[in-house]
Protein backbone atom coordinates (compact mmCIF):
# COMPACT_ATOMS: atom_id res chain seq x y z
CA UNK A 1 0.00 0.00 0.00
CA UNK A 2 0.96 3.92 -0.98
CA UNK A 3 2.08 5.44 2.41
CA UNK A 4 -0.02 7.66 3.69
CA UNK A 5 0.67 11.61 3.13
CA UNK A 6 2.12 13.54 6.17
CA UNK A 7 -0.71 15.10 7.56
CA UNK A 8 0.15 18.93 6.83
CA UNK A 9 -0.53 21.78 4.87
CA UNK A 10 2.44 23.88 3.19
CA UNK A 11 1.45 27.39 2.59
CA UNK A 12 3.78 28.86 0.53
CA UNK A 13 3.27 32.96 -0.37
CA UNK A 14 4.95 33.69 -3.82
CA UNK A 15 5.03 37.49 -5.20
CA UNK A 16 7.25 37.56 -7.95
CA UNK A 17 8.91 34.31 -7.89
CA UNK A 18 8.85 32.90 -11.07
CA UNK A 19 12.85 32.19 -10.87
CA UNK A 20 12.59 30.10 -7.78
CA UNK A 21 9.19 28.83 -6.84
CA UNK A 22 9.65 25.60 -9.01
CA UNK A 23 12.55 24.31 -6.99
CA UNK A 24 10.76 25.09 -3.66
CA UNK A 25 7.76 23.11 -4.59
CA UNK A 26 10.01 20.55 -5.82
CA UNK A 27 11.43 20.26 -2.66
CA UNK A 28 8.23 20.22 -0.69
CA UNK A 29 6.88 18.04 -2.91
CA UNK A 30 9.50 15.70 -2.93
CA UNK A 31 9.20 15.28 0.93
CA UNK A 32 8.88 11.20 2.07
CA UNK A 33 6.23 11.55 2.85
CA UNK A 34 5.07 14.19 1.32
CA UNK A 35 2.56 16.63 2.43
CA UNK A 36 -1.19 15.95 2.01
CA UNK A 37 -1.84 19.09 1.10
CA UNK A 38 0.21 22.41 -0.86
CA UNK A 39 -0.84 25.88 -0.90
CA UNK A 40 0.51 28.18 -3.47
CA UNK A 41 -0.84 32.06 -2.56
CA UNK A 42 0.07 33.89 -5.99
CA UNK A 43 0.03 37.84 -4.13
CA UNK A 44 -0.57 39.74 -7.37
CA UNK A 45 2.37 38.82 -9.75
CA UNK A 46 3.38 40.62 -12.73
CA UNK A 47 5.31 37.49 -13.60
CA UNK A 48 4.93 34.26 -14.46
CA UNK A 49 4.54 33.06 -10.97
CA UNK A 50 0.87 31.52 -11.09
CA UNK A 51 1.56 29.76 -14.15
CA UNK A 52 4.83 28.22 -12.47
CA UNK A 53 2.54 26.82 -9.89
CA UNK A 54 -0.14 25.30 -11.95
CA UNK A 55 2.54 23.66 -13.70
CA UNK A 56 2.59 21.36 -10.55
CA UNK A 57 -1.05 19.28 -10.64
CA UNK A 58 -0.98 18.52 -6.68
CA UNK A 59 -0.40 22.28 -5.91
CA UNK A 60 -3.44 24.71 -4.98
CA UNK A 61 -2.98 27.81 -6.57
CA UNK A 62 -4.95 31.24 -5.38
CA UNK A 63 -4.43 34.14 -7.01
CA UNK A 64 -5.37 37.86 -4.91
CA UNK A 65 -4.17 41.33 -5.08
CA UNK A 66 -1.20 42.49 -3.98
CA UNK A 67 -1.16 42.69 -0.01
CA UNK A 68 2.13 41.95 1.20
CA UNK A 69 3.42 38.65 2.85
CA UNK A 70 1.17 38.40 5.79
CA UNK A 71 -2.15 38.75 4.14
CA UNK A 72 -1.15 36.10 1.85
CA UNK A 73 0.21 33.25 4.01
CA UNK A 74 -3.17 34.11 6.03
CA UNK A 75 -5.07 33.21 2.84
CA UNK A 76 -3.25 30.19 2.52
CA UNK A 77 -4.17 29.35 6.35
CA UNK A 78 -7.45 29.57 5.95
CA UNK A 79 -7.25 26.93 2.59
CA UNK A 80 -5.68 24.50 4.88
CA UNK A 81 -7.51 21.42 5.35
CA UNK A 82 -4.67 19.10 7.50
CA UNK A 83 -3.73 18.97 10.79
CA UNK A 84 -0.70 21.16 10.71
CA UNK A 85 0.85 23.62 8.69
CA UNK A 86 4.10 24.58 7.48
CA UNK A 87 5.59 27.47 5.93
CA UNK A 88 7.95 28.00 3.14
CA UNK A 89 8.81 30.96 1.44
CA UNK A 90 8.91 30.98 -2.49
CA UNK A 91 12.81 31.17 -2.43
CA UNK A 92 13.89 28.81 -0.30
CA UNK A 93 13.97 24.92 -0.30
CA UNK A 94 13.40 22.23 2.06
CA UNK A 95 16.04 19.81 2.79
CA UNK A 96 14.68 15.81 2.50
CA UNK A 97 13.24 14.33 5.77
CA UNK A 98 12.53 18.19 6.84
CA UNK A 99 8.67 17.12 7.57
CA UNK A 100 8.99 13.57 8.65
CA UNK A 101 11.63 14.97 11.49
CA UNK A 102 9.53 17.51 12.64
CA UNK A 103 6.79 15.05 12.97
CA UNK A 104 8.61 12.67 15.13
CA UNK A 105 9.35 15.49 17.32
CA UNK A 106 5.90 16.30 17.73
CA UNK A 107 5.24 12.52 18.62
CA UNK A 108 7.97 13.01 20.93
CA UNK A 109 6.26 16.14 22.40
CA UNK A 110 2.79 15.79 22.26
CA UNK A 111 2.15 18.97 24.16
CA UNK A 112 4.17 21.07 21.47
CA UNK A 113 2.47 23.54 19.18
CA UNK A 114 5.18 24.80 17.19
CA UNK A 115 8.45 23.16 15.99
CA UNK A 116 11.40 24.44 13.97
CA UNK A 117 15.10 24.21 13.14
CA UNK A 118 18.18 25.47 11.64
CA UNK A 119 19.17 26.41 8.13
CA UNK A 120 21.60 26.62 5.80
CA UNK A 121 22.53 29.02 2.79
CA UNK A 122 24.28 26.56 0.69
CA UNK A 123 23.13 22.82 0.02
CA UNK A 124 26.80 21.65 0.16
CA UNK A 125 27.09 22.76 4.01
CA UNK A 126 24.18 20.04 4.77
CA UNK A 127 24.93 16.91 6.69
CA UNK A 128 22.34 14.28 6.62
CA UNK A 129 21.64 13.61 10.07
CA UNK A 130 22.42 9.61 11.27
CA UNK A 131 19.70 10.07 14.17
CA UNK A 132 16.96 12.17 15.89
CA UNK A 133 19.97 15.09 17.20
CA UNK A 134 19.75 17.79 19.91
CA UNK A 135 16.73 19.78 20.45
CA UNK A 136 15.82 22.74 22.32
CA UNK A 137 12.85 23.62 24.13
CA UNK A 138 11.74 27.02 23.71
CA UNK A 139 9.85 29.13 26.42
CA UNK A 140 7.73 32.31 25.38
CA UNK A 141 10.80 34.55 27.00
CA UNK A 142 13.51 32.58 25.00
CA UNK A 143 11.53 34.04 21.83
CA UNK A 144 11.19 37.18 23.35
CA UNK A 145 14.51 37.66 23.51
CA UNK A 146 15.49 37.34 20.02
CA UNK A 147 13.34 35.21 16.83
CA UNK A 148 15.21 32.19 16.61
CA UNK A 149 12.85 30.70 13.56
CA UNK A 150 13.54 31.06 9.63
CA UNK A 151 10.11 31.28 8.17
CA UNK A 152 10.51 28.30 6.53
CA UNK A 153 11.62 25.71 9.43
CA UNK A 154 8.32 26.59 10.79
CA UNK A 155 5.63 23.61 11.31
CA UNK A 156 2.58 24.73 13.86
CA UNK A 157 -0.56 23.62 14.40
CA UNK A 158 -3.37 24.50 12.68
CA UNK A 159 -6.21 24.88 14.93
CA UNK A 160 -3.02 27.66 17.37
CA UNK A 161 -2.46 29.42 13.80
CA UNK A 162 -6.36 29.94 13.78
CA UNK A 163 -6.67 30.66 17.66
CA UNK A 164 -3.87 33.35 17.31
CA UNK A 165 -5.34 34.94 14.30
CA UNK A 166 -2.37 34.50 11.59
CA UNK A 167 -0.08 37.25 10.76
CA UNK A 168 -0.69 40.05 11.60
CA UNK A 169 -0.18 42.63 7.97
CA UNK A 170 0.78 45.51 10.20
CA UNK A 171 3.66 44.07 11.49
CA UNK A 172 5.32 42.97 8.46
CA UNK A 173 9.12 42.69 8.98
CA UNK A 174 8.60 41.23 12.48
CA UNK A 175 4.60 39.94 11.56
CA UNK A 176 6.67 36.19 11.93
CA UNK A 177 8.28 36.89 15.25
CA UNK A 178 5.17 38.57 16.77
CA UNK A 179 3.00 35.48 15.08
CA UNK A 180 5.55 32.60 17.36
CA UNK A 181 5.17 34.65 20.32
CA UNK A 182 1.36 34.19 20.36
CA UNK A 183 1.66 30.70 19.72
CA UNK A 184 4.15 30.55 22.53
CA UNK A 185 1.86 31.46 25.05
CA UNK A 186 -0.88 28.45 23.81
CA UNK A 187 1.75 25.73 24.36
CA UNK A 188 5.98 24.41 24.32
CA UNK A 189 8.38 25.47 21.01
CA UNK A 190 10.11 22.98 20.18
CA UNK A 191 13.58 23.83 17.88
CA UNK A 192 15.47 20.72 16.26
CA UNK A 193 19.16 21.42 16.37
CA UNK A 194 20.07 20.57 13.25
CA UNK A 195 18.83 22.16 9.06
CA UNK A 196 15.77 21.82 7.96
CA UNK A 197 16.05 24.18 5.31
CA UNK A 198 18.56 26.21 2.10
CA UNK A 199 17.58 29.74 3.09
CA UNK A 200 18.19 31.92 0.33
CA UNK A 201 18.34 35.27 0.94
CA UNK A 202 16.69 37.86 -1.15
CA UNK A 203 18.74 41.36 -0.82
CA UNK A 204 15.45 43.05 -1.04
CA UNK A 205 13.41 41.08 1.71
CA UNK A 206 11.66 42.92 3.97
CA UNK A 207 13.92 42.01 6.72
CA UNK A 208 16.57 44.23 4.72
CA UNK A 209 15.15 47.18 5.45
CA UNK A 210 16.85 47.79 8.99
CA UNK A 211 14.73 50.92 9.85
CA UNK A 212 10.85 49.67 8.77
CA UNK A 213 11.90 46.35 10.94
CA UNK A 214 13.11 48.58 13.74
CA UNK A 215 9.49 49.96 13.78
CA UNK A 216 7.83 47.64 13.84
CA UNK A 217 10.06 45.65 16.25
CA UNK A 218 9.31 48.70 18.55
CA UNK A 219 5.51 48.39 18.13
CA UNK A 220 5.19 44.92 18.89
CA UNK A 221 7.30 44.75 21.84
CA UNK A 222 5.36 47.27 23.02
CA UNK A 223 1.16 45.78 23.00
CA UNK A 224 3.61 42.73 24.46
CA UNK A 225 5.00 44.83 27.16
CA UNK A 226 0.84 44.77 28.27
CA UNK A 227 0.09 41.24 28.44
CA UNK A 228 3.95 39.47 29.46
CA UNK A 229 4.51 37.53 32.46
CA UNK A 230 7.93 39.39 33.11
CA UNK A 231 8.92 41.48 35.73
CA UNK A 232 8.78 45.39 34.78
CA UNK A 233 11.90 45.33 35.49
CA UNK A 234 12.91 41.94 33.26
CA UNK A 235 11.14 43.31 30.44
CA UNK A 236 12.77 46.80 30.15
CA UNK A 237 16.11 44.98 30.22
CA UNK A 238 14.67 43.28 27.32
CA UNK A 239 13.19 46.06 25.70
CA UNK A 240 17.12 47.66 25.91
CA UNK A 241 18.66 44.72 24.51
CA UNK A 242 16.67 45.08 21.24
CA UNK A 243 17.49 48.87 20.96
CA UNK A 244 20.81 48.03 21.95
CA UNK A 245 21.58 45.50 19.06
CA UNK A 246 19.68 47.98 16.35
CA UNK A 247 21.94 49.99 17.32
CA UNK A 248 25.00 48.41 16.73
CA UNK A 249 22.98 46.57 13.48
CA UNK A 250 22.68 50.43 12.24
CA UNK A 251 26.57 51.28 12.83
CA UNK A 252 27.76 48.07 11.60
CA UNK A 253 25.31 48.69 8.07
CA UNK A 254 27.08 52.01 7.75
CA UNK A 255 24.17 54.20 9.11
CA UNK A 256 25.76 56.27 11.63
CA UNK A 257 22.64 59.09 12.30
CA UNK A 258 20.23 56.10 13.05
CA UNK A 259 22.73 54.20 15.53
CA UNK A 260 22.49 57.44 17.14
CA UNK A 261 18.72 57.89 17.55
CA UNK A 262 18.76 54.42 18.96
CA UNK A 263 20.95 55.82 21.78
CA UNK A 264 19.14 58.87 21.91
CA UNK A 265 15.87 56.89 22.56
CA UNK A 266 17.37 54.75 25.05
CA UNK A 267 18.11 57.55 27.13
CA UNK A 268 14.99 59.46 26.22
CA UNK A 269 12.57 56.34 27.38
CA UNK A 270 14.41 55.87 31.12
CA UNK A 271 16.50 52.50 29.47
CA UNK A 272 19.68 53.78 30.43
CA UNK A 273 19.79 52.51 33.69
CA UNK A 274 19.17 49.02 32.13
CA UNK A 275 22.60 48.98 29.69
CA UNK A 276 24.41 47.14 31.58
CA UNK A 277 22.19 43.97 32.31
CA UNK A 278 21.23 44.07 28.87
CA UNK A 279 24.56 44.14 28.03
CA UNK A 280 25.81 41.86 30.43
CA UNK A 281 22.58 39.36 30.02
CA UNK A 282 22.16 39.20 26.06
CA UNK A 283 24.60 41.52 24.04
CA UNK A 284 27.88 39.81 25.03
CA UNK A 285 26.21 35.93 24.49
CA UNK A 286 24.61 37.55 21.21
CA UNK A 287 28.09 38.49 19.92
CA UNK A 288 29.89 35.42 21.24
CA UNK A 289 27.71 32.92 19.61
CA UNK A 290 27.97 35.08 16.42
CA UNK A 291 31.60 34.69 16.61
CA UNK A 292 31.64 31.27 17.64
CA UNK A 293 29.27 30.14 14.24
CA UNK A 294 32.12 31.94 12.63
CA UNK A 295 34.77 30.46 13.19
CA UNK A 296 32.90 27.01 13.00
CA UNK A 297 31.99 27.62 9.29
CA UNK A 298 35.35 29.24 8.60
Amino acid sequence: MPEQPAPVSVVIAAYNAERTLGPALASALRQDPPPAQVIVVDDGSSDGTAAVAASFPEVLVIRQRNQGPSAARNTGIEAADQPWVAFLDADDLWLPGKLARQLAAAHRHPGAVLLAGDWVRDEAEYQVPTGPGAESLLSYRDLLVLNRFQTSTVLVRTEVLTDCGGFDPALDGAEDWDLWLRCAKRGMSVKLDQPLVVYRDEPTGYSKDLPRLYGRMLRMLDRERAGTALTAAAFARVLTWHHLRFALAFLLAGKPALCRGVLREVRLTGLARHVPGAAVGYLLPFLGGRVARRLRRG
